[in-house]
């Protein structure tokens, strides 16, 4: 078996880390040495899964990305193991139909997805509804246009793509290189029998005709999540190698020790966190002042973006907006974008429809916002996450001192109408 994880650089440091820290380990007595060998059996773990499941399905079409539910990868590995591939990949397909569906939101995030996003939507509401013949196309011919537009030269499946990246699950072992070389394939005669793969020739120039099924529909979807995945971490890549050489310094004994204390604390308050109804004009108003969701300070970033917009403060409205503009890497220009996307939008109206106890550090709120440009008047539905982090943008327990509640824009593209 390869050892495609440990190709990443992230992943050889902390190997390197767990290997230091077991020499100290001992000096914090039984409860640190058993908690970082418990730590050290779950990273081989999640190594070993990352290994199998490359292994095992790169070749059918698959392939591993950040946002996969890792415990999918670890089922779809102990099928293959014990009821063979046809089996395994059923569990992938049932992920990629019943499951993932959440998940469409966070494409929102960059513009060349953004502008694409209603027809990202229209190939999802296929794809749920089982009209193959129709989402897999589109989802091809979407993929090539994100990536043509990102490089400004070529699509997806052209020759000569670059599609690496530095310390990325897609881009180690050459696995999204691999996956374009696969569906890629010259499909130079009419074909009528079933396929299972992608093939794009094939397919978009009518030559693979029976491709109407859920596995190259789900297949299609998991390479459009990997093309996600991929474009985020090319346009950080600067900042996240920078980033990865300020903490190469391995850890001390006395950083571990604190760090395996908050770890048992995190999983304390996880594991006492139910979930909470939170209803509108019971738990909270529609449409209230800031003062007035003082128990619920995860909607206070919702509000502020209610009174910055009126005010038309894009300075702070970008602010809160952050993660909307993180397709600009110079922050010093995320306010302009922001003044460009809101100046012709006249404030009208605003309320809360639903807020949503998704997790302890995760929320879902759906906004109603009417605004007008010129004389006329556009009411929307504006759908967004809701994380407590770090400035590192590291998941947090909520009400610790170093983290904040911030919007992730989930359906956000109404704001892109002029």
């Amino acid at each position: 078996m390869s050892n495609f994880a440990l190709e990443l650089p992230s992943v050889k440091k902390m190997k390197k880390d767990i290997y230091r820290l077991k020499f100290l380990a001992p000096l914090g007595g039984k409860k640190v040495k058993d908690q970082l060998k418990q730590q050290e059996k779950q990273f081989n773990k999640l190594v070993e899964g990352i290994n199998k499941f490359n292994e095992n399905f790169s070749k059918k079409g698959w392939i591993l990305y950040d946002l996969f539910d890792i415990n999918v990868m670890f089922k779809a590995n102990e099928i293959y193991e014990k009821e063979g591939a046809a089996n395994a990949e059923k569990v992938l397909i049932d992920y990629y139909i019943n499951d993932f569906e959440f998940n469409k939101n966070r494409l929102n995030t960059h513009p060349e997805f953004i502008c694409r996003f209603n027809l990202i939507n229209l190939a999802f509401d296929d794809h749920m509804n089982e009209r193959y013949h129709a989402s897999v196309p589109v989802f091809l011919i979407i993929i090539d246009g994100i990536v043509n537009d990102y490089t400004k030269r070529k699509g997806f499946f052209a020759e000569g793509t670059d599609v690496s990246a530095w310390d990325c699950l897609v881009g180690a072992d050459e696995a999204l290189d691999k996956l374009k070389n696969a569906f890629n394939q010259s499909r130079k005669r009419t074909n009528d029998e079933r396929i299972e793969m992608p093939y794009r020739n094939g397919i978009l120039h009518g030559r693979d005709l029976n491709y109407n099924n859920a596995y190259v529909s789900c297949k299609c979807l998991a390479l459009l999540f990997a093309i996600h995945d991929w474009m985020s971490k090319k346009k950080n890549e600067k900042n996240r190698k920078e980033k990865f050489k300020q903490e190469s310094v391995p850890p001390t004994f006395k950083e571990l020790a604190r760090q395996i204390r908050k770890n048992e604390f995190d999983k304390k308050r996880i594991s006492e966190w139910s979930r909470k109804e939170i209803l509108i004009n019971r738990d909270i108003p529609e449409s209230g002042d800031i003062q007035e969701y003082s128990n619920y300070k995860c909607i206070e970033p919702i509000i502020n973006m209610r009174k910055y917009w009126k005010e038309k403060n894009y300075g702070k409205l970008s602010l809160i907006l952050n993660n909307m503009y993180r397709y600009e890497s110079n922050e010093k220009l995320r306010p302009k974008l922001c003044r460009q996307q809101f100046t012709n939008k006249e404030f009208i109206s605003f309320k809360i429809k639903e807020v949503e106890d998704r997790a302890i550090s995760l929320k879902r709120i759906l906004i109603e916002v009417k605004w007008s440009i010129k004389d006329n008047v556009k009411n929307a539905e504006l759908e967004f996450g809701i994380i407590y982090q770090d400035e590192d943008e590291k998941a947090l327990i909520p009400e610790e001192k170093e983290g904040t509640w911030v919007l992730i824009p989930w359906d956000v593209s109404e704001l892109n109408s002029f």
